[in-house]
């Protein structure tokens, strides 16, 4: 083989890993889903579940908490950021921020009291306080 299909073969490899690169959900931020998944930290507490949810930019009004068969969803719609005060044309140099439906599926244990359950939202994030059924709770069941 000569040295020029040597680098003709590296640089179709180079192409190929490019234009597969375009192609993958990192290079525009899409999954091309229509929807996307927020961002979840889950933390466990002697007395509770304590589940925050990465929601910037999301009205409370929008959001649907509901529990079904040991699994927290958590559903609603984030529109576009839009710019404050522009008009005409936009260019977009980068879009990460993820808009549109969502729908979070956490499982959870089953010694969680439903009933006690609590959720506020805080500087772009929604908090579920999920505490747990007390011992006392159960033995008079």
């Amino acid at each position: 083989m000569s040295p020029f299909e040597d680098s003709f073969d590296e640089l179709v490899k180079s192409m190929e890993a490019v234009m597969g690169g375009m192609s993958s959900p990192s290079f525009f931020n899409s999954s091309g889903k229509d929807s996307w998944d927020p961002r979840v930290n889950v933390y466990e507490l002697a007395d509770r579940i304590v589940i925050c949810v990465e929601l910037a930019g999301i009205q409370p009004g929008e959001l649907d908490v509901q529990v079904h068969e040991g699994i927290l969803h958590i559903r609603g719609h984030r529109g576009k950021p839009t710019i404050p005060d522009a008009s005409g044309n936009i260019g977009v140099h980068l879009m990460e921020i993820d808009s549109g439906k969502f729908h979070r599926k956490i499982p959870v244990p089953g010694d969680i009291n439903f009933d006690q359950s609590k959720a506020n939202y805080k500087t772009g994030f929604v908090w579920i306080s999920l505490p747990r059924r007390s011992e006392q709770a159960d033995s008079s069941e």
